[in-house]
């Protein structure tokens, strides 16, 4: 594996993919509205059509950030779901399968909902707002089209490669750090997994060529009340919690409001991987707010064109 390309860089996974594949291979991006300045990558022209980004930079795998690879957590996540994401996942799917290219697609945990804990990859326990039909549509659409895909479902948290507004996670801490309140959901839980840890993961089931669905997330169950408690004291933010209501009258079916949390045991198996503890991941979040690695992912947006489906 040399070449990489990888598109939706405007995504928390898409941008930390892309910054750290970049440190081993030849790795090209590609947004449907501004080239991303991200440290040793190339940007495609915003303009290219799916096949002629695949035919220009030949790539070994095409890692698909689209939609569906934002948290579940992010609020703005739901904003940029709708059906017009199975068309757009499709359209670089069917190009990768026409010319030899796999294909990985970034998808959500965000297709589960409780009561039960750490879904499996053939669990029942579906969500059925409209957010999650459509990703689960485009799922199988993707594989449809091309048989040997890898469909990835995770929570990512990250920092943002987007200088003209915060990610979540910034605008988390910048919250807690402005009004030194934890105001967080105790009910719904997940199991995130820091971006660049992801990368790793995808890194490794490139080379060993997996195919079909997999799960891949952080080793630890919690609800955002929780992840920004510990959050806030890795980055030694003073804080203090009010007080939520634990029982649930009805369970709750908006995207990603129940318990999405994800089992891995067949990742685990398939690489002879261990999945990440939230401690892990937070100390290297930290660890990359200092040595650098945000500014590595900051894009220059001066780049604008007309905007089109990713």
């Amino acid at each position: 594996m040399d070449k990489i390309l990888v598109i939706g860089v405007d995504t928390i996974a898409g941008a930390n993919l892309a910054l750290s594949l970049a440190e081993k291979y030849q790795v090209t991006t590609w947004h449907p509205e501004d080239k991303f300045d991200i440290v040793n990558c190339d940007a495609l022209d915003p303009t290219d059509a799916p096949r002629s980004a695949i035919e220009q930079t030949n790539p070994d795998w095409v890692l698909y950030c689209g939609a569906a690879a934002c948290s579940s957590w992010d609020q703005n996540s739901t904003q940029r779901i709708d059906e017009s994401i199975v068309d757009s996942a499709v359209e670089w799917a069917t190009a990768c399968e026409d010319l030899k290219t796999r294909f990985v697609m970034v998808s959500s945990d965000g297709v589960f909902t409780g009561p039960w804990m750490f879904h499996d990859e053939e669990s029942i326990g579906h969500c059925q707002s409209a957010q999650a039909v459509a990703i689960r549509s485009t799922e199988a659409a993707v594989l449809n089209s091309a048989p040997h895909a890898l469909i990835l479902r995770t929570n990512v948290f990250g920092w943002s490669a987007d200088p003209a507004r915060n990610g979540w996670l910034e605008n988390l801490l910048g919250e807690v750090e402005m009004r030194r309140i934890v105001e967080q959901d105790s009910i719904r839980h997940a199991s995130p997994i820091l971006a660049t840890d992801l990368a790793a993961i995808v890194e490794r089931a490139c080379l060993e060529n997996l195919s079909g669905t997999f799960h891949v997330a952080g080793a630890e169950r919690v609800s955002p009340l929780t992840f920004t408690q510990r959050l806030s004291d890795q980055f030694e933010l003073p804080w203090l919690s009010i007080r939520k209501e634990t029982s649930l009258n009805e369970l709750p079916v908006e995207f990603g409001a129940g318990e999405s949390s994800l089992q891995t045991k067949e990742i685990r198996k398939a690489l002879c991987v261990a999945m990440p503890l939230l401690s892990e991941g937070l100390q290297r979040l930290r660890e990359q707010s200092e040595n650098g690695f945000r500014e590595k992912l900051v894009g220059n947006r001066s780049y604008k064109t007309a905007t089109r489906a990713a």
